[in-house]
């Protein structure tokens, strides 16, 4: 349950801190003007703005090896696409194949 909290707090700080960024951004102001308007310290934008773009580039590059099985159809049952990634699910491909392979695409 502390977990999930902790998580969910964590996830409520990356929330506010990328409209912040985006709000600045948004702005057309500077960096160092939007945050005297809006009281907070510069190097707290900066330190925000780090650690965002950190997480992304996790993101970005992260890898996972999915390995097929040999299947005797080479029917598609369903092309899934999710933010301009794409993967054919074959007939008969097993639940956790499938669940393996949506889990990737949501992450791309």
């Amino acid at each position: 349950m502390e977990q999930k909290l902790q998580t969910l707090n964590q996830q409520n700080k990356l929330t506010l801190w990328s409209e912040r960024i985006s709000a600045c951004r948004d702005s057309g102001k500077s960096v160092k003007t939007w945050c005297k308007d809006h009281n907070i310290c510069e190097a707290t934008f900066y330190k925000w703005q780090k650690k965002l773009f950190e997480m992304v580039n996790y993101q970005q590059t992260c890898f996972a090896e999915v390995t097929p099985l040999v299947q005797n159809t080479n029917t598609v049952a369903v092309t899934v696409r999710i933010a301009g990634a794409e993967a054919d699910i074959h007939s008969g491909a097993d639940a956790a194949t499938v669940e393996t392979v949506l889990r990737i695409l949501q992450s791309c």
